[in-house]
């Protein structure tokens, strides 16, 4: 599945989006369910507000741990969260939101847990389908396919004997589907890096470029070390938010065991603007000037920013497009 969808100049995570519509279909199967049966809808919103209450404490949670970049930098909320503390504090607030609501209103906990089950399923079943669906893995699309189909039959039965039942019959479905899932295989190597062409394992091409303080780098003089090759510029804003970021991995890790590089593709900006840029967020780590834009072609870094982490033996290990974080490059450290 490829990790951004290109719209002209727009970028979408793709992750993110298929979030997005995973959780508007579970809304609105539960929405149509509780209309066709006539049920009332207070448990519906309970559990929507809980879950939205989650998302958004989840999002501006990255201010409540990092208050002095969020300061600096507000851009950083559209493109950070707080990561799992931040889903902890979440699920935390949302589960106290739910305990205080149902103290206060007629709200049947069964229902609740029932629209709780019927939301999850459906969110998972899309969400599931549609990843198998994109990654082409055979088997589990025609898993999900079967269950998804099945889950509908079910869950807009009329007969409320077997609609007791269907929870126990999808339940193991599930189970079944997701255990299933991993032996699937694909029809072409997931190895693949985005629209990049570079593949993991690959030697990535080798470069010399000048920094902005006059030196001379080589990406092969830091081999035995895992490398951040990152491809950016001043203009771009998702850019603008992930060197404070870099630079907060950078103060914990850089210069032992990892290496940033943050190569400007000066081709497209300028050596001022970089070098200004570089200055105003106290960057120490070193910042390369690709004026001819041979390197980033190379690469084919078309949407910024984009990192590549190189190992320790100088082989690609992944690619990531979009904004990074300290918490994330950690994540990807051997």
């Amino acid at each position: 599945m490829p990790e951004v969808i290109q719209l002209g100049s727009l970028h979408l995570n793709s992750q993110l989006l298929l979030l997005l519509l995973s959780g508007m279909f579970a809304y609105a199967v539960v929405h149509v369910k509780a209309k066709k049966e006539k049920a009332a809808f207070a448990e519906i919103h309970l559990l929507w507000n809980a879950v939205t209450l989650l998302l958004i404490i989840w999002k501006i949670s990255y201010f409540i741990f990092h208050p002095l970049l969020t300061f600096r930098h507000p851009s950083s909320l559209l493109y950070f969260s707080g990561g799992t503390p931040g889903l902890v504090l979440g699920v935390i607030t949302a589960g106290s939101y739910v305990f205080v609501s149902l103290s206060r209103s007629n709200a049947s906990v069964s229902l609740l847990l029932s629209t709780g089950t019927l939301s999850g399923a459906a969110f998972y079943l899309f969400y599931g389908g549609v990843h198998a669906f994109c990654e082409r893995t055979i088997l589990s699309t025609a898993l999900f396919t079967v269950v998804f189909g099945l889950f509908m039959v079910l869950v807009f039965m009329k007969n409320k004997r077997v609609h007791r039942l269907s929870s126990i019959v999808f339940a193991a479905l599930a189970l079944f589907s997701f255990s299933a899932a991993p032996f699937g295989e694909k029809s072409y190597p997931a190895a693949e890096a985005g629209i990049s062409g570079l593949k993991r394992g690959n030697i990535p091409p080798e470069f010399t470029l000048k920094t902005i303080d006059g030196r001379t780098l080589s990406l092969s003089q830091y081999k035995g070390k895992t490398v951040f090759l990152n491809f950016w510029a001043s203009w771009c804003p998702p850019c603008q938010a992930e060197i404070p970021e870099m630079q907060r991995f950078q103060k914990k890790h850089g210069g032992r065991d990892a290496v940033i590089l943050a190569v400007n593709l000066t081709s497209e900006d300028s050596r001022t603007a970089a070098r200004a840029f570089a200055q105003t967020h106290h960057v120490t780590f070193p910042v390369l000037l690709d004026e001819q834009g041979k390197v980033s072609r190379k690469y084919h870094a078309f949407t910024l920013p984009t990192t590549y982490v190189i190992d320790k033996s100088g082989r690609v290990a992944q690619l990531h497009i979009g904004p990074l974080n300290a918490d994330t490059m950690e994540s990807l450290l051997p």
